[in-house]
């Protein structure tokens, strides 16, 4: 079990996420003009929760994965779990 490895891993994937709201929340304003869904809008229509939460889960997780390679690459050739 590699501390240092949990460690990077989970920084490098926390910080991806927090950058990967931001370009969804950007993204769909700059799409649609308006501002992003929020689920305690009680104006907001549900099929554009719906879609704004696919599309952001989307990012999200593209972002992680990548965030997680490029973990992998910095934290070097150490005997990690392969993905």
């Amino acid at each position: 079990m590699d501390i240092g490895w949990k460690l990077a891993s989970a920084g490098a994937a926390a910080i991806a996420t927090i950058i990967s709201g931001r370009i969804a929340e950007a993204g769909w304003r700059l799409v649609t003009g308006h501002d992003a869904p929020r689920d305690d809008d009680d104006d907001a229509p549900v099929v554009q929760l719906v879609v704004f939460a696919a599309v952001s889960a989307a990012v999200a997780a593209l972002a992680q994965r990548s965030a997680v390679r490029g973990a992998r690459k910095w934290y070097g050739p150490r005997s990690l779990p392969k993905p």
